[in-house]
């Protein structure tokens, strides 16, 4: 008997550590791999009059949201079962792909602890504004271009603004700035997965919560059977020690 439940414990303690490994998978849950990354298209935001170190025309850039897609391999050219995920740009200094390009994924830590800090306040404060908002989706743009790569003044350094950039925008991304500087951190928690290129430009990823992935059911019926078993071996060993 104390053979059997020996080995129960065992296979509960296997199970156990199969659950555990599931749930590591967490922020930057890719980081220090490689991925493919095409961007689609934009989503929420708009084109401003704007100074960035790349020069575009009449300075006429989209600041905003964007869809890409990143998957692990390519098949025929294209990300093969790629995921989409809504990113926003996190280097105003090259210019993005919509060609599958082969991207380093990091940490948010990357960026450095002090630009990690305001970016991730950012984030919690503001990110769930710009669903669907223009105005907001594209100050949300301009505030991490400062926070991330600039001094974190909208009218000097890399990226700054011009007197044709939208007014609400601006106050809107002034606000967002100031507040991921000294205001209180938000309620709400991300965690990130930052994808690099030396030559493209990188984007930020953003997902809610601790990303603690839930293990599949089956691993939970595995877990549970294995619980059972040792409740149920415990409860006979009881009853012949009582009988």
């Amino acid at each position: 008997m104390t053979l059997k439940l020996n080995r129960y414990f065992a296979l509960s303690a296997l199970l156990s550590l199969t659950v555990i490994s599931t749930q590591s998978l967490a922020d930057g849950q890719n980081s220090g791999n490689t991925a493919y990354v095409s961007e689609n298209s934009s989503v929420a935001g708009q084109t401003l009059n704007l100074v960035l170190p790349v020069q575009h025309g009449a300075n006429d850039y989209f600041s905003g949201s964007l869809n890409i897609t990143t998957g692990a391999s390519l098949q025929n050219g294209a990300i093969a079962h790629g995921t989409s995920f809504l990113a926003y740009c996190i280097d105003p200094f090259q210019w993005s792909s919509s060609s599958p390009l082969s991207y380093n994924v990091a940490t948010l830590s990357t960026l450095g602890s002090t630009q990690a800090a305001d970016v991730s306040k950012l984030y919690s404060q503001s990110y769930a504004s710009t669903s669907g908002n223009s105005v907001n989706s594209a100050a949300f743009q301009l505030a991490l271009w400062e926070l991330a790569k600039d001094d974190g003044v909208l009218t000097s350094g890399a990226v700054h603004t011009t007197n044709s950039t939208n007014a609400s925008v601006v106050a809107a991304a002034a606000t967002m700035i100031d507040n991921a500087k000294h205001g209180a951190a938000g309620s709400a928690q991300y965690s990130f997965n930052l994808y690099t290129n030396t030559s493209n430009q990188d984007y930020l990823v953003a997902t809610m919560g601790s990303v603690t992935p839930v293990p599949e059911p089956e691993t939970y019926a595995m877990l549970l059977a294995g619980l059972g078993l040792i409740g149920f071996t415990a409860s006979r060993r009881r009853a012949a020690n009582q009988a």
